[in-house]
């Protein structure tokens, strides 16, 4: 069997203010493409098709769009799950419905103990798990954290040796590497699993980490998202797996943004002068930037150039403190004054500041008492 794993959706996301819909269309295109050149048996969404649990109507609008697209244009069974940041009840809508088009959309517990049975291969759909919820639906109080939830149901789940097993969720495996966009599955509790829990599956096909390499493992795979949520994404490849039971092998295939993420640290004079050589200036971009002390207004004039720059800090400067010793003696006290501001502000005292000295100490350049 051929599977396209895809995950982390996230429609109707915005980045640093930017509404992100036109990107996530361009990008879903692509998969769409992809699918029907690949020709996959099935489809797998590994959880948070939505960014917010109470999305926009042009959110819902394009995942219905891209969802009928797959089940019932191309005619391709779909199993999907709900992740953090989606609505239970939104998804579980019709849900029931759908089956008979083969799009199955899992988002309680009710069902994870029995398969969806597939061309010899059982697909166990486990969604999204609050810990303090699966407490109370197994009513087992020794469930204190999320690797305690899936080791229970890992060991309620009877495997049939006979065929492939393969567990859709949406977790956090121990080790994985984070992005700042994906949201914390729980609050003082321990969000890790243990990769040993699932040992006796085939294949284990996950959401919630962004980074499609956010584990090695041979039989347990992140799709990632399919574009860049966060600036500490800017070097995470995006795309899609591709798994084939037969031959056993799992592929990544990439997807291309019509805008990439940037992020640059250096100089302003170098940006507003154009001395660097970025790929595409439409693209997302996050400056990090000295000699900015004295420029009004930089984030304007650098959009002029760079239009969809998002966020602009200033570099943490590092200053050298350790001053030329002044004889207290012999200098007089403009000339500390002028040597303490060249030090600190790395500039003479202007004329107004060199006013203001005489206006409040006397005198400019007088010699000491």
């Amino acid at each position: 069997m051929k599977i396209l794993h895809t995950a982390d959706w996230h429609i109707g996301k915005k980045l640093n203010g930017r509404d992100l819909m036109d990107d996530q269309k361009f990008v879903l295109e692509q998969l769409m493409k992809q699918i029907k050149e690949l020709k996959p048996d099935i489809i797998v969404v590994a959880g948070d098709l939505y960014d917010r649990s109470n999305p926009s109507k042009e959110a819902l609008n394009m995942v219905n769009h891209y969802l009928y697209k797959m089940n019932k244009e191309m005619g391709l069974p779909v199993l999907m799950i709900s992740g953090n940041h989606d609505s239970k009840a939104l998804l579980d809508y019709g849900s029931e419905w759908f089956k008979a088009s083969d799009l199955y959309i899992h988002t309680s517990l009710d069902d994870i103990l029995e398969p969806v049975m597939i061309n010899g291969h059982n697909f166990y759909l486990v969604p999204h798990i609050d810990v303090l919820e699966a407490r109370h639906h197994f009513d087992n109080k020794e469930l204190r954290t999320h690797h305690d939830v899936y080791r229970h149901i890992v060991e309620q789940i009877e495997l049939d040796a006979e065929v492939k097993n393969v567990l859709i969720g949406h977790l956090f495996i121990q080790d994985g590497k984070q992005s700042e966009s994906e949201r914390a599955l729980s609050i003082g509790l321990s969000e890790e699993v243990d990769s040993e829990i699932f040992d006796s599956f085939d294949y284990v096909l996950l959401g919630h980490l962004h980074h499609p390499f956010a584990i090695s493992h041979d039989k347990i795979f992140y799709s990632g998202s399919p574009l860049k949520y966060s600036f500490n994404e800017v070097k995470q490849p995006k795309g899609f797996r591709w798994i084939d039971t037969e031959e056993n092998t799992v592929k990544f295939i990439p997807l291309t943004p019509v805008h990439d993420i940037v992020e640059y640290e250096g100089s302003y004079d170098d940006i507003i002068n154009e001395k660097i050589d970025f790929d595409d200036k439409e693209a997302y971009f996050k400056f990090i930037l000295s000699d900015l002390r004295h420029v009004k207004e930089p984030m304007s004039k650098i959009k002029m150039i760079y239009p969809n720059t998002l966020e602009l800090k200033v570099t943490a400067e590092n200053h050298d403190f350790n001053m030329t010793t002044i004889d207290m003696k012999e200098t007089g006290d403009y000339d500390i004054y002028a040597s303490f501001m060249e030090e600190i502000g790395r500039k003479p005292p202007t004329a107004i500041e060199t006013e203001l000295f005489e206006q409040h100490f006397g005198g400019g350049n007088n010699e000491t008492d």
